[in-house]
């Protein structure tokens, strides 16, 4: 899969080194279109770990749903740094700056109630 997904962006940033001096519009969309595709291919080994993550998820007590917390955390992780590459690629670090801290603040809500409950079992177990 690696091998594939390689291929393919090192294809698409050839054709966008070629189309960026004449039409550096249609590079832009050429490069959009490449990163969607390389993501797309990933889908099959997302799809894979959500059989192992149900096996995670029932090692642990019923009433915590760290499935869903996890899936939402990779795709905060995964569509932030998609978004701070185009913004990176376009030439607007300032606003790929802007969704990296957004996205640190949003895994930081996401995960807080998580460490408040490890907390309060590990204050449990060492009393």
């Amino acid at each position: 899969m690696i091998v594939r997904i390689t291929v393919l962006c090192v294809a698409v940033a050839m054709i966008y080194a070629a189309l960026r001096l004449q039409r550096p519009e249609l590079a832009t969309a050429v490069s959009l279109a490449g990163g969607l595709a390389a993501v797309m291919l990933l889908m099959t080994q997302v799809e894979g770990l959500t059989g192992w993550l149900d096996a995670f998820q029932a090692l642990l007590p019923a009433d915590r749903d760290i499935t869903a917390i996890v899936l939402k955390g990779a795709g905060i992780a995964i569509l932030s740094e998609m978004g701070e590459q185009l913004c990176a690629d376009a030439g607007e670090s300032a606003l790929a700056g802007r969704i990296a801290l957004a996205s640190r603040v949003a895994m930081l809500g996401l995960c807080a109630p998580l460490v408040g409950e490890l907390t309060a079992l590990i204050g449990g177990a060492l009393r």
